[in-house]
């Protein structure tokens, strides 16, 4: 027997868009989230298809955002490295037929730290005075000697690389670590470890939550059709990729508050995604009343994306920053509700009065 699922809301034929207004209303997805419930029921009301390519598109630009901010922060640590050797704290180190020279005092401990996860040390000493790591002190380190590399791992594996290897492994006889090496070789490094990045944090942001969203959207939908038989599954995803929108924005202002935990994101996904699907499933009228898109209201979260941006990349001071940042933050969705509700009253009113003046 062939079921025919139910919409979320008749929906009246009218005009096909143009392609201005299909552009506007794509954009308009990063801000009206935030506080319009008129806009959770009309994106219901439009194909997955194009609710899916706004999640991925947002995901993806939330990810390139992150990624450079980490991309920069690495980068800047070249000219700590710089620093570091024109300074004197870290000597210039050769190794030449499997025998380490070192320029600077002996023996030079450059890490001695404990933190929660246990004591790291790092040492270089060609003097023979240190001679290993301690074990029962240190759960990680490394021990340049004159002819070995010690390397402590955590879990106390305990390694001696001869340091003839590492001229085999480098193919240079000698090999020189210095100021000049070490900088290209993170600058290396970082690029490789940025790409990394971008791609676990692509597979993450979208992909992976994209299947989490789905499989809870299943379990909604499952549940609602218990009380609704015919209901379709479209509302139910396409309000939980919306949904996101504002669950990024307050999970990233919890997080510069230093008050976040595992599982907030995921938290006002849901509170996001059951106020979004109250509107979007409702028959009552103040939900269902004809009212104009006015999608220029999303210009008014044009501010509170800037300075997320400039928040992300420009390291200010806190508490100033936090409390601007939660200050645009909440202007930009109180702002945002109160205009778009304003609008919606008048639309419900005049909607009032128009069936008033018909005849019965």
């Amino acid at each position: 027997m062939n079921v025919v699922s139910e919409p979320a809301a008749e929906v009246k034929s009218s005009p096909r868009s143009g392609f201005l207004s299909d552009l506007a209303w794509f954009f308009s997805g990063a801000i009206l989230p935030v506080g319009s419930l008129w806009f959770y029921r009309k994106a219901s009301q439009r194909s997955v298809g194009l609710a899916i390519l706004f999640f991925f598109a947002f995901t993806v630009i939330i990810t390139i955002l992150s990624t450079i901010s980490i991309g920069v922060a690495m980068a800047g640590a070249v000219r700590t490295i710089r620093d570091a050797y024109q300074q004197g704290r870290v000597p210039e180190i050769t190794i030449a037929g499997g025998v380490a020279q070192v320029s600077g005092p002996e023996p030079a401990i450059l890490v001695d730290e404990h933190t929660s996860k246990g004591a790291v040390f790092v040492a270089l000493d060609t003097t023979g005075r240190i001679t290993s790591i301690d074990q029962s002190r240190y759960s990680q380190g490394f021990l340049l000697t004159r002819t070995e590399l010690h390397v402590l791992n955590t879990g106390q594996r305990y390694q001696r690389v001869p340091l003839s290897e590492l001229n085999k492994l480098f193919s240079r006889d000698p090999l020189v670590i210095d100021e000049q090496s070490v900088s290209s070789a993170w600058v290396a490094f970082s690029a490789i470890l940025t790409v990394l990045i971008f791609i676990a944090l692509v597979l993450w942001n979208s992909v992976v939550r994209l299947m989490i969203i789905a499989m809870l959207a299943l379990i909604f939908w499952g549940v609602a059709t218990l009380f609704r038989p015919t209901i379709g599954f479209g509302p139910f995803i396409i309000t939980g990729l919306y949904a996101v929108v504002p669950a990024v924005y307050l999970s990233h202002l919890f997080t510069r508050s230093q008050v976040s935990f595992p599982g907030l994101q995921t938290i006002m996904l849901i509170l996001f995604w059951a106020v979004g699907l109250l509107p979007a499933l409702s028959q009552d009228k103040f939900f269902t009343v004809e009212k104009s898109p006015r999608l220029w209201t999303a210009l008014i979260g044009l501010p509170m994306l800037t300075w997320f941006v400039v928040d992300e990349f420009a390291n200010l001071s806190s508490p100033g920053a936090q409390i601007a940042l939660w200050a645009v933050a909440l202007l930009t969705g109180l702002g945002l509700a109160g205009l778009r509700l304003y609008f919606h009253l008048q639309d419900l009113q005049k909607s009032t009065q128009v069936n008033a003046s018909q005849p019965a």
